[in-house]
């Protein structure tokens, strides 16, 4: 999250009573907890291991180069580089998302290439012109639970809000955004995928 979100996490950890344990080892997990490599001892009913995120085993079937995530390179119609008519979204996909940034695996990014990768399919199908994505801004927020949450702006991730209000707009991308209308009217299940950018939320928005 970058130097100027972190100390507005360490604050809320520390006002909800988790303790941290920087940089540290696990040298092995057992049944009643877990011992770190300085061997200190933590006792734990439940472990829960997080290792980041990772393009699902599928897109290894392409022959082609992937990156570290196991990701392959689309372009700005997020055609797959290197395999005619073949495209691909979302977290199997890496695409310079602004022409520089590189797409990351979250639903910011993968929601509009999965608009924009549809509706060139079916363009292409069809013989008429794709349309290039690009995706101007940035921004991050963390839910931090009863806390609130933290939202910054920009690649270098500016906070521009905290606790209750930056809570709310996650609620909104989190419970609003995300999903499909639930009319079941075709017309809006349509609409709600034409291959547009949403504007990022504004702080403490409802909609």
């Amino acid at each position: 999250m970058g130097e100027s979100a972190r100390p507005v996490i360490e604050e809320a950890l520390r006002a909800l009573g988790v303790e941290q344990r920087v940089s540290a080892e696990i040298e092995r997990i057992e049944e009643a907890g877990l011992l770190l490599a300085s061997g200190e001892w933590i006792d734990a009913a439940t472990v829960i291991w997080c290792c980041g995120t990772r393009a699902s085993p599928l897109i290894a079937a392409l022959p082609l180069p992937h990156d570290r995530l196991g990701r392959v390179a689309v372009d700005e119609y997020m055609r797959v580089v290197g395999i005619r008519d073949c495209y691909a979204a979302g977290d199997v996909a890496a695409a310079k998302i602004d022409g520089e940034h590189s797409s990351v695996m979250s639903c910011q990014h993968g929601r509009p290439m999965g608009r924009y990768a549809g509706h060139n399919v079916a363009a292409d199908l069809l013989g008429t012109p794709l349309l290039p994505l690009k995706v101007d801004s940035y921004v991050t927020i963390l839910d931090l639970g009863p806390w609130g949450a933290v939202y910054t702006r920009g690649w270098d991730r500016e906070v521009v809000a905290t606790g209750p209000a930056a809570k709310s707009t996650k609620q909104t991308i989190n419970c609003k955004r995300i999903y499909p209308p639930l009319s079941k009217k075709a017309n809006e299940i349509l609409a709600a995928a034409a291959p547009v950018v949403q504007a990022p939320p504004a702080v403490g928005a409802s909609g």
